[in-house]
């Protein structure tokens, strides 16, 4: 049974489990390092979607992020995928509304804003 009331007993719990500093520190580090290279967000029923230049060097930069994203948020689903002929890498976090209001509130200030090119944000 859920703890809180506005909470179905279906929905994932979205409280974050993050413990210590140290992997708060890495999870910051990550994430900044990662999203700063985003050139594409879309918006998916059930999540967003980021997209990267190229699979290298995001694809193992984007691994390092979902590991660290699994050890304190276990609710996310998480999805790459490699364009053909060495195109775009897309992560794609997904789950419920809930989620994607976390996500946003999560990489404001980090990723950008759907619709929005990197390029504007400078």
């Amino acid at each position: 049974m859920s703890d809180h009331p506005d909470q179905s007993i279906d929905e994932p719990c979205l409280a974050c489990t993050l413990l210590g500093d140290e992997l708060a520190a890495r999870k910051e580090a990550v994430g900044r390092d990662l999203f700063a290279h985003v050139d594409h967000v879309e918006e998916l029923p059930d999540g967003y979607a980021y997209r990267f230049p190229t699979a290298e060097p995001w694809a193992a930069k984007a691994l390092d992020f979902i590991a660290v994203e699994r050890e304190c948020c276990p609710f996310f689903t998480f999805e790459l995928v490699f364009e053909p002929d060495d195109g775009p890498l897309w992560l794609r976090l997904r789950g419920s509304e809930a989620i994607k209001a976390f996500v946003l509130a999560e990489l404001d200030g980090i990723a950008p804003p759907v619709g929005v090119s990197p390029a504007a944000r400078t």
